[in-house]
């Protein structure tokens, strides 16, 4: 019920800006979308379970390259439904002479209590991306620096191709096949939890004295790796107000990340520490994945 209400919020801010947009289409364009991920992967890491998520996205493009974003992501697996993760994006396209093109961009990330998601660590990013038209193909570069506890870089190289399937005046069809790899550092894997157990209620003016546990999640084996390879071909179909498409991505995860643990027990009577193997499920069973994304806009 609650996804519906947010979608149909959506489009009621959706038409009482249309006529807005309509009347300055020269300086921006307002579109609404709707997309459905069968299995979210972040690096070629999958979970346990199957996350699949219906995501539904407002954004405004300015004419002069400045755009914003908002997306809302409700997750639909069996006994664990509900809105999962928001994101907002900003960011700015640029063009430079006839061959080069890119963004610069920044987004913060919202979680939901009860997330699980592999790459929830991470709060927010700052990136830009540098394109480059050889005609036969294009090549891309994206640099990311993300947020969590540490900040870990990311690099991300690719080469695609447009391919035009038939054009008309209004409407075309593309295929658009893309490789790209993900190099990065792993921070994200690490974190630092302190809570109290039990704590009795102090007297005034005096410390607590009840037990305290602290887990620390260390990556083993830090550095700048490879995490994975990409291939996808995305389908599209775009005319005047719509664009429809279909995104099939076959994933292949490289260099496990291996983490360690290490819980401690403070209380009046001592201290306790044990060291526990933490590396993820995705990690464990690192395989090739397949998984698509199908997603509906319509633009104003």
């Amino acid at each position: 019920m609650i996804r519906y209400l947010a979608l149909f919020v959506t489009i009621f801010i959706a038409s009482n800006l249309e006529a807005q947009v309509k009347k300055s289409s020269d300086l921006a364009t307002f579109s609404i979308q709707a997309d459905y991920l069968n299995n979210y992967s972040y690096n070629g890491r999958v979970d346990s379970i199957k996350y699949p998520y219906q995501t539904t996205s407002v954004a405004l493009h300015l004419a002069n390259g400045i755009y914003a974003n908002f997306s809302a992501s409700y997750l639909l697996t069996s006994g664990m439904k509900g809105f999962d993760f928001y994101e907002l994006d900003l960011g700015y396209e640029y063009t430079i002479g006839k061959n080069v093109i890119g963004e610069i961009y920044g987004s913060k990330y919202f979680y939901a209590g009860d997330a699980n998601l592999i790459n929830g660590n991470i709060s927010s990013d700052f990136g830009i991306s540098l394109n480059y038209d050889f005609t036969y193909f294009q090549f891309n570069n994206n640099f990311d620096i993300f947020f969590t506890n540490k900040s870990d870089f990311q690099y991300t190289p690719g080469i695609e191709k447009i391919i035009y399937l038939g054009n008309t005046e209004n409407a075309k069809w593309n295929l658009n096949p893309f490789l790209y790899c993900n190099f990065s550092t792993v921070n994200y894997y690490e974190s630092t939890v302190i809570r109290n157990l039990n704590r009795p209620r102090r007297p005034p003016g005096k410390n607590p004295i009840g037990p305290q546990i602290s887990s620390k999640t260390e990556v083993q084996n830090k550095g700048f790796k490879l995490l994975n390879t990409d291939f996808t071909i995305p389908l599209s179909f775009e005319d005047t107000h719509w664009l429809f498409t279909l995104t099939p991505t076959y994933s292949i995860p490289f260099n496990k990340i291996e983490t360690i643990t290490t819980n401690t027990i403070t209380s009046p009577t001592g201290t306790v520490t044990t060291k526990v193997n933490s590396t993820p499920y995705s990690d464990l069973y690192l395989r090739n994945q397949f998984y698509f994304q199908i997603g509906v806009t319509y633009k104003f």
